[in-house]
């Protein structure tokens, strides 16, 4: 008896596509013979599936698909906390498996014949290799090839499809990316300020320790001079540039412009990029709440025995309730309004409208939203000229009035 695994997901595999694994046997013409496929995650058992052998035209051969076992062990892995630029550190943006292949005949099990330990990522692809460019000529990303928007081409690089060439951000705003952090090595953070006439200032360098790929950074100014240890990022600073070196590899520069304090209070929402990774949008401009209350009620005579005698009013000279509401639910709503973005963040929010997982900020504390958008309309500079990015969440906080 012997067991082959012919094939295996690809390397970086999402875990919300489908996780394919085909083996064959020797024994696979027995009668009653059954493919025996175990999933192990975190050293432990966690499903055990027998599968009969699919035939085709070269073979029989036992075809399992992982991801539904898979993905039920993803997190939710925002966990932003300390006061230096590196927030989070650890491996949780995949979920590490193991399976072991066996066989049954006629219900005796031999199992672990054949095995093999993988990695299954948190991101879906995009349904095209859409060309981001700026100004109708720059290309922003690698080609048009489909295969060069896959989590692969963001390793050792920040996972976010924003635009990384003017970022503006108001002097204390949090701001997260990740940055996927693949290969062994020694890693620099570099912070350079940045002069409105395009001059620059003295570049500020640290080692960097990553324990995990995923590296949740925060770019706020505050955690940039808590981690040079000086404050090189101050009210007066134009803007600055963040990159991330490995030797003589470079990653993306993300290009920060700082800007006046907002006329409106600004919110920012923090969410799930389709890369798996962490993204931050400001809306600076009229943001508008909104309040809707669920009533619970009875009605009831007005007429109520009090002191021997029927009334519908009491020794205070109030009228008795005919409607009595016993709770009152409050959900509360923003239509939040960006400044003006180009089309590459116009399609890159797309993935905000998409995202499972949404915070926004009020006071430092982050409340989990729904978006309420159900539709996304693409625009183009080239058609539609200049455009905000309109969105409306319910707050995930739910409040009731007094209970009676």
């Amino acid at each position: 008896m012997a067991i082959t695994i012919n094939s295996q997901p690809a390397t970086f595999p999402s875990m919300h596509d489908d996780l394919w694994f085909v083996a064959s046997s020797t024994n696979v013409g027995v009668t009653n013979f059954k493919f025996v496929y175990d999933i192990y995650i975190n050293g432990a058992q966690v499903s055990r599936n027998k599968v009969f052998p699919s035939p085709s035209a070269d073979g029989s051969y036992g075809v399992f698909n992982a991801s539904p076992m898979v993905r039920a062990y993803v997190t939710n892995y925002f966990e932003p906390s300390g006061t230096t630029v590196l927030m989070a550190s650890n491996n949780k943006i995949k979920v590490d498996y193991q399976v072991r292949i066996g066989e049954e005949v006629s219900g005796a099990v031999i199992a672990n014949l054949a095995s093999g330990s993988y990695s299954a990522y948190n991101y879906y692809a995009p349904l095209f290799g859409d060309i981001f460019t700026e100004n109708g000529d720059i290309p922003l990303v690698l080609s048009n090839y489909y295969d060069n928007l896959l989590i692969e081409n963001y390793t050792d690089d920040w996972l976010s499809d924003r635009d990384n060439s003017d970022i503006p951000i108001e002097y204390g705003d949090q701001f997260f990316i990740t940055f996927l952090k693949i290969t062994g090595g020694s890693y620099k953070l570099w912070v350079q300020p940045t002069n409105e006439d395009g001059t620059f200032g003295t570049a500020v360098s640290g080692d960097l320790t990553m324990a995990g790929q995923f590296n949740l950074f925060n770019f706020q100014a505050a955690a940039i001079n808590a981690w040079a240890g000086s404050d090189i990022i101050t009210q007066n600073t134009y803007g600055y540039n963040v990159y991330i070196t490995l030797g003589a590899a470079v990653t993306r520069t993300l290009k920060f412009r700082q800007v006046c304090n907002p006329k409106y209070r600004q919110y920012n929402l923090h969410f799930l990029n389709r890369l798996g990774g962490y993204d931050t949008m400001a809306f600076r401009l009229v943001n508008k709440r909104r309040s809707e209350f669920n009533r619970a009620s009875y009605r009831r005579n007005p007429y109520q025995l009090s002191g021997g005698q029927m009334t519908n009013i009491d020794a205070y000279n109030k009228y008795n309730e005919t409607t009595y509401n016993f709770a009152i639910e409050h959900t509360d709503y923003y239509m939040l309004t960006s400044d003006w973005v180009n089309d590459m963040d116009y399609a890159w929010l797309a993935q905000l409208i998409a995202s499972p997982i949404v915070y926004m900020e009020v006071q430092g504390a982050f409340f989990p939203v729904t978006i309420r958008n159900t539709n996304y309309q693409y625009k183009y500079k080239v058609s539609d000229g200049l455009f905000n990015f309109d969105l409306e969440v319910e707050i995930g906080k739910y409040l009731n009035s007094q209970y009676r």
